[in-house]
């Protein structure tokens, strides 16, 4: 593993430049933040915008803006409206863990262990009920050996496949492979996304079994599920947030941040630091860290920071999240080290199995 200096590696903002608006923020800290800072920006927003005409981010956010408002007291004509949306978004999840529970019944039938992630993980472990949070498509990830037999029972389910793998394929070709599915009979036309790999740092197999091994139980309407432990969950969300060319929705940083309030002990952010080097994603985390601090004022341990700013980082992953910048020797450097994995794979094969 080729590493850069840690002095080389980390521009002052996010690369990506996408930053939530004022109007967002105020949203945000209206939603997450307790007390008064909550009801100061729940005026500030509440006096600055069209309820009538939001855009769909933060229509996604009144799902949670609701209780936190309902938390502290607040009377106010928009409650009601608040409410419905509250309302609507918790008998429209109960439907989807419903639908949900069908697949992970049969699947753990077939002796296929499904590990809940995503969304669906989120909402059934660091949110109180299935109001909070509106839920747009649902994840799990499955064993690198099983995940044609996943396929093959998802459609015996009646759903169908844009991808059909044959028994000899090689999967794991790209860094987080998934395939979507969707049920034509799902009125709510949720879809299901397969993953058999959620970080690609090697060895790719011990890489794997630490989700299982670390994962912890839950239940999704009244069906024993397991799902990622919070700290895989903040890792996963932190790698999503800085992926090169997509937009990043504003709610995640909802998400992060009753994530980073489950980490209650000083082991849990040890090994959480110990983790994003592990899995070859430091920077994400510092910029989701980062930008938490700055968005709704979250406070972290003072050396966890200063640590993953202090971390070397491997030229693999400024290469995969465009953090180079203008420096051309060591986005060159990152370019060939790419360039030589691709070789490997081609005339050796460097394929998991």
């Amino acid at each position: 593993m080729t590493i850069a200096p840690p002095d080389l590696v980390f521009p002052a903002s996010h690369p990506s430049g996408d930053t939530p608006s004022k109007m967002h923020k105020s949203l945000l800290q209206a939603a997450i933040l307790p007390e008064q800072t909550a009801l100061n920006a729940w005026r500030k927003w509440r006096d600055s915008v069209d309820i009538e005409t939001l855009d769909p981010q933060s229509h996604h956010l009144l799902s949670t803006l609701y209780p936190n408002l309902l938390r502290h007291g607040v009377e106010d004509a928009q409650m009601s409206r608040l409410k419905g949306v509250y309302r609507r978004t918790w008998y429209v999840n109960q439907l989807l863990a419903r639908s949900f529970v069908q697949v992970l019944h049969r699947l753990q039938e077939e002796e296929i262990s499904p590990l809940v992630i995503g969304e669906m993980g989120l909402v059934s472990t660091i949110y109180p009920d299935y109001g909070y949070r509106p839920l747009y498509r649902l994840d799990l990830l499955v064993p690198y050996s099983q995940t044609l037999a996943a396929i093959n029972t998802l459609e015996e389910l009646g759903w169908t496949n844009s991808y059909r793998p044959q028994p000899g394929d090689r999967f794991g070709k790209n860094p987080l492979p998934l395939w979507r599915v969707t049920s034509p009979n799902d009125p709510l036309c949720v879809p299901i996304y397969l993953h058999n790999h959620l970080f690609s740092a090697k060895p790719q197999s011990y890489t794997d079994e630490k989700l299982w091994t670390d994962a912890i139980s839950t239940e999704i309407g009244n069906f024993p599920a397991i799902v990622l432990s919070p700290i895989d969950q903040l890792l996963h969300l932190s790698l999503q947030n800085n992926r090169e060319g997509k937009q990043r929705p504003i709610y995640w940083l909802a998400d992060a941040s009753l994530l980073v309030q489950a980490l209650s002990e000083e082991s849990d952010w040890v090994k959480l630091v110990t983790q994003a080097q592990r899995y070859e994603i430091v920077l994400p985390l510092r910029y989701l860290l980062k930008e938490l601090g700055e968005v709704l004022n979250l406070s972290f341990p003072d050396w966890v920071l200063p640590s993953l700013n202090q971390m070397a980082i491997a030229y693999s992953e400024l290469l995969e999240y465009n953090l180079a910048g203008d420096r051309k020797l060591l986005l060159l450097k990152a370019q060939l080290l790419r360039l030589r994995q691709g070789l490997k794979r081609l005339f050796v094969g460097d394929f998991p199995g």
